[in-house]
């Protein structure tokens, strides 16, 4: 009898699979019948379940859900859990691949594939992200052209030069290994590829090129998306992405510039700019983080403590183990407690209490037991209305 309970722990162990989810065998296994080991792994592995989707491990949960149904294919609860999950991975799946088909046309080729494999991770069988990652073509090219970036221009505008076609920007950063085809800078090199079929058009006064051989390349699915599957004429924006990305190239060039001669706030304005588009922009974070820095550093020489705090806190954002911004920010609200707690103390002195209690709760806002100020609030408070009685009592 015992062999028999044993027989019937591994058979349905096996069925569930992942061997290393699977429960021990337990001492006592030759005093439980089947059907109640049957309900108790079904009940574990729900329990599994349910603590991983609670965790937002939902790939985890529906792995143990599956078991659940493995062992009792029957069993509603597990049925039910595992239509949800489904439903929310599949979901889910569905935003990441629309994420890397956005990303892709922004240009963020490096962002791209990273989102199809999320979908893929969430949903194996998601069509669309397996081809994207897995289909390949290969573009023939004869030739290509060394082109240097100008003031103002971006790879969709050297498309449009060499192409005629601003949506063929994908080719040029693919051929030239740029991840993010929205950093470039004026008089960066670029190989602007001779497509076969398609020669490259006249080029314009102004610009040096210079002809050199070529190799092919070979693009995935995701990478030639835009080459093929375009909007029709009609459908498209008002505004193309031609001129947005322009837009943003040009704000980020005036950051970059107004750092350069000190104008601190002005270039966190247009870096912000192009953040609000871009939140992963680099050049864009990474300046923000030294404007911030430097604005709040400029505000501290000028003893406005507080707004420095506050720009130092926006660095912290950007970089949140910059010591130098930390101890800048610590610095800022110590003397800003410090200047005003000491104001409020000669102004006590004076008997000007009503503007010492003014002091002392600006940095009571900030720390209200620093140096005992609430204490002092309240004596200050007590006294004045110890003197508006007196002077009540006098009129009487």
């Amino acid at each position: 009898m015992k062999k028999n309970h044993l027989l019937i722990f591994l058979m349905v162990a096996s069925l569930a699979g992942c061997a290393p989810l699977i429960k021990r065998l337990p001492k006592e296994i030759a005093k439980v019948s089947p059907e109640d080991l049957k309900k108790k792994l079904v009940t574990e592995y729900l329990q599994d379940g349910k603590k991983y989707e609670e965790m937002g491990d939902l790939v985890t949960a529906l792995g143990y859900y599956k078991r659940a149904l493995t062992v009792d294919p029957l069993n509603q609860e597990a049925i039910e859990s595992r239509k949800g999950v489904e439903e929310e991975l599949h979901s889910s799946a569905e935003e990441h691949y629309q994420a890397g088909i956005k990303f892709y046309k922004a240009g963020k080729y490096g962002h791209a594939p990273h989102e199809f494999l999320i979908a893929l991770r969430l949903w194996p069988d998601h069509a669309g992200a397996v081809k994207m990652l897995t289909t390949r073509k290969r573009i023939q090219i004869k030739r290509y052209v060394m082109h240097t970036v100008q003031p103002g221009e971006n790879l969709a505008k050297v498309a449009k030069i060499y192409y005629g076609d601003h949506r063929k920007f994908p080719l040029i950063a693919k051929y030239n290994n740029i991840t993010d085809a929205t950093r470039v800078y004026v008089g960066q090199k670029i190989k602007v590829p001779e497509i076969e079929g398609m020669p490259l058009l006249a080029r314009k006064e102004g610009i040096r090129t210079e002809e050199l051989e070529a190799t092919d390349v070979v693009l995935k699915e995701w990478e030639k998306y835009a080459l093929e599957k375009q909007e029709p004429a009609e459908t498209r924006p008002v505004v193309e992405k031609e001129e947005a990305l322009d837009q943003l190239a040009s704000y980020r060039d005036d950051g970059v510039e107004l750092f350069s001669i000190n104008k601190y706030q002005e270039a966190i304005d247009a870096f912000n700019k192009v953040l609000n588009v871009y939140p992963q922009d680099t050049i864009a974070l990474e300046y923000s983080c030294k404007a911030y820095l430097q604005h709040g550093i400029s505000l501290f020489g000028k003893e406005d403590y507080l707004e420095a705090r506050d720009q130092f806190k926006s660095c912290l954002r950007f970089k949140n183990d910059s010591q130098e911004c930390q101890a800048y920010l610590e610095k800022s609200e110590n003397l800003y407690k410090e200047v005003h707690y000491r104001k409020g103390i000669q102004l006590f002195d004076k008997e000007l209490l009503t503007e010492a209690i003014e002091e002392w709760k600006l940095v009571w806002i900030i720390d209200p037991k620093y140096k005992r100020v609430d204490y002092l609030i309240t004596k200050a408070n007590t006294i004045l209305k110890n003197i508006q009685e007196l002077k009540d009592s006098q009129k009487e």
